[in-house]
Formats: C-alpha cells, structure tokens, sequence
C-alpha cells in the first residue's frame, strides 16, 4: 500500500497581490540605485549587444521593402519624365521645321513682291500644290484657276527667271508645263553678244539645250540667256538658262550647248503668273 508524500502541515504559497507588490518594490528599488549609481549599465549594455543582431535582422526585410518601393516610384517618374521630354522635343523639332518653312515661304514672298515685272504685263502670285508625276513632261499644279483670272497660255516665272507656261486651266487651278519638259522651247538671246537662239527642254530638271547652234556662233561657257520676246507668249528680258558648256559638231553640221535654268522651281513654292495688260497690243 503506498503511502502519500509528505508535505508541510501548514504549506501555503504566495498570493498574486503579494508578489506583484513585491515584484514592483523590487523594479522600484533597481530602478533608484540605477538612476543613483547607474549601476544596471553594463547589464543594458550587455542586453543591447545581443538583441542589436536580432534587431537588424527583423528590420531588414523592411528596409528591403521601402527600397524596392522607393526604386518602383523613382523608375516611374522617370519614365514619365523621360516621355515627356520626348514628347516636348518632338514638339520644338516640329515648331522648328515650320519656323524654318515660313522663314523661307515668306523670304520667296518678298522676293516676288520685289520682282520687276515686264512692262505691258501684270502679275499673279500662285502657290505650287502638286507636282505631277510625269518622267518626260514636268508639270507642276498651281492654286490658281479661271476664277482668278488664269488663262491657257500664260507665261509663269519666280523670283530668278522663267518656269514655264500654263497649258491646261481649271476653275480653282492650273497646270504648268516646266520649261524643262521635253518638247517645250523658249526663243532666247545671249546678254552678251545679242545672239538669239531657241532653248528647249531635255525631260530633266536641271538641264536645258540649244539645238542647231551655228557652229562659229559667238557662245560661251556662262552666258547667260533671257527671253527675247519675238514669239509674243513669254515678255522680254526674263532670265532663262545659263550656258555651262558648248559641244562641237558631230555627225552634223551644227554645234549643241548645254544650259541650266536659272529658276529654282524644285525648291520655291510660289510663282508668278503673268498676264498682258488687256490695252495692250
């Protein structure tokens, strides 16, 4: 038969109000030699050594965290920034190409105002609005038609010398023959000597000839050739070509010159269309 342990007769343990009061006296009493000695440092110290890696550690993630955010916000504000500026560069580049075209359309403006007209004629100004795309007959579309007073036939010049001649009228438009066209011809005379010759288109922009030339004929290399006026379409005195070069005869009894137009119709926008005065012959 077992027998119960033995145990006090009069066994009694602390109640919760007693310990907790001591407990406080005990924290007090530490806490008054601490603020008078400053006797718990070292303990603080020593508690502080190992809970600062424990510290670091919980507060890593954290700090990881606020720098991934941090990244995403400043990325995007840069990428924002970034398409904004791309936008606002888009926009001066195109500011500038207009600023540019309107410097050049209104420097070609001022120099049409200031073109001497021939006398007996008035003029026009017209705008090119389309070029045809013709390989052999360079033609140009001008904004100007029969309600405007444009009529088949009219000679058309810019500010340097002579375009060419209106060939087809529309009641809001009109087509140009380029004096380069192949098969168009201007009578001509040389400033220099007086010489009147027939220049004719080659089908390029920039290339004109004299067909038949005399070949002891007084012409050379840079003279320059302006309308002579006798066939009664295109006024005296407009520039027309400049001679680059003169080839002897071959196979034929006749010399060739090449020429360039003086006109700049491939890079002017607006011509002058000329009109005879109605009282005149």
């Amino acid at each position: 038969m077992s027998r119960a342990p033995h145990s006090p007769l009069f066994a009694r343990e602390m109640g919760l109000p007693a310990r907790f009061t001591l407990y406080t006296l005990l924290c007090l009493a530490l806490m008054a030699v601490d603020a008078r000695y400053n006797a718990l440092a070292f303990l603080r110290l020593g508690i502080a050594t190992v809970l600062h890696p424990i510290q670091n550690g919980l507060t890593r993630p954290f700090l990881y965290l606020d720098d991934a955010l941090e990244f995403f916000t400043v990325h995007g504000a840069m990428l924002r920034e970034n398409r904004e500026l791309k936008e606002a560069q888009i926009a001066a580049k195109t500011d500038t190409q207009t600023l540019s075209s309107l410097r050049m359309e209104n420097a070609e403006l001022r120099a049409l105002l200031g073109l001497e007209r021939p006398s007996g004629y008035t003029s026009r100004a017209a705008e090119i609005i389309r070029v045809l795309p013709d390989p052999f007959n360079r033609q140009v579309l001008l904004d100007r038609g029969t309600r405007h007073g444009i009529e088949a036939g009219l000679p058309v010049a810019d500010a340097q010398g002579l375009v060419g001649q209106v060939t087809r009228v529309f009641p809001l438009g009109s087509e140009v023959t380029l004096l380069t066209s192949r098969g168009q011809a201007a009578p001509v005379q040389a400033l220099r000597t007086g010489l009147r010759l027939i220049v004719s288109g080659l089908g390029q922009d920039r290339m004109l000839e004299v067909r038949f030339l005399d070949m002891h004929a007084d012409l050379q290399a840079g003279d320059v050739l302006v309308t002579s006026g006798l066939d009664g379409i295109y006024p005296p005195g407009i520039p027309v070509a400049r001679v680059l070069n003169v080839q002897p005869p071959k196979d034929t009894p006749f010399a060739r010159a090449v020429c360039e137009p003086i006109s700049q119709v491939g890079a002017h926008r607006h011509v002058m269309v000329l009109r005879r005065d109605r009282e005149q012959p």
